[in-house]
């Protein structure tokens, strides 16, 4: 027998709060640029499922400076934050990113929010998100909390996020002086899903690196933080000889598989050549 999940468009966030099912598992549609086609592959339940459709909802599209932070709707499309002066601004690596995704069609369509809630490894905006320390706000029927990007992640496609919890926006800390760069390998240029993705956000003075993130996409579980080799570059110059110590510890987190995009030993070497380019295109913007 054939189920189809229930179907549910509000036209709030107060609507969506008050009258989601709390006896069914919940989905949240966006762009549906994963889900849809998760569903019609059947990857997902479909019996006492109930659909919500949250592409009406406004709050979820606004892009805001707060004093410290800027703000960013979990419904907002990449086309947009691509092209928003305040993204450009204080989220340099996730513009980045955004640039990476997909087609012109994607981009129109793919929203942040569904980007982090499918929680692939290879997702393109969580390696940004993670070195730009973003956090993000939670709702679930009204009881909220804010977390850090990293630790909703428990593996690949998988969240520690509640049923009917959604992500409402993502905060993402203004760092005056900080430079930050994206890049990735795909199959087909930027459109094809990464085979291994580095984000970078440093600060430096005087050619030396006082702080940096540096987040690994597609050699893992999840997206990781390379705490180590952030920890040898933090106070150094960026040297040969810094450079080569920092790619070999990415051992220490760095687990790619073979799959159908790549094989283990493909993303182990090019690994290290990945991330000089990603801090030569950095240090070059930063004279």
């Amino acid at each position: 027998m054939n189920y189809y999940p229930e179907y549910f468009r509000p036209r709030s966030l107060t609507e969506l709060l008050e009258k989601l099912p709390r006896e069914k598992k919940v989905y949240f549609l966006a762009g549906g640029t994963d889900l849809l086609c998760y569903l019609r592959d059947g990857l997902l339940d479909r019996e006492n499922v109930c659909l919500a459709d949250v592409s009406l909802l406004s709050e979820l599209k606004e892009i805001a400076e707060e004093s410290d932070c800027i703000r960013i709707g979990s419904g907002t499309t990449f086309a947009e934050i691509i092209e928003n002066d305040l993204a450009k601004k204080w989220a340099p690596v996730l513009v980045k990113a955004g640039q990476t995704i997909g087609t012109p069609q994607i981009k129109n369509r793919a929203t942040i929010g569904g980007n982090i809630g499918t929680a692939s490894p290879a997702g393109d905006s969580l390696p940004a998100l993670a070195v730009q320390e973003a956090e993000l706000e939670l709702n679930k029927f009204g009881e909220k909390r804010l977390v850090k990007i990293l630790d909703i992640f428990v593996g690949p496609k998988k969240t520690n996020l509640a049923n009917g919890e959604i992500i409402v926006a993502i905060k993402i800390p203004k760092k005056p002086r900080w430079l930050g760069n994206f890049l990735k390998i795909g199959g087909r240029r930027n459109y094809g899903i990464s085979k291994i993705a580095i984000a970078v956000y440093l600060c430096m003075k005087n050619k030396i690196v006082e702080d940096i993130h540096i987040a690994l996409g597609s050699v893992a579980p999840t997206v990781v933080l390379a705490k180590m080799s952030a920890e040898i570059l933090r106070g150094q110059s960026l040297t040969d000889k810094t450079l080569r110590e920092a790619i070999q510890a990415f051992s220490e987190i760095a687990r790619p598989i073979d799959d159908f995009r790549s094989t283990a030993e493909y993303r182990r070497k090019i690994l290290g050549p990945l991330f000089r380019q990603v801090l030569s295109e950095i240090t070059s913007i930063g004279q």
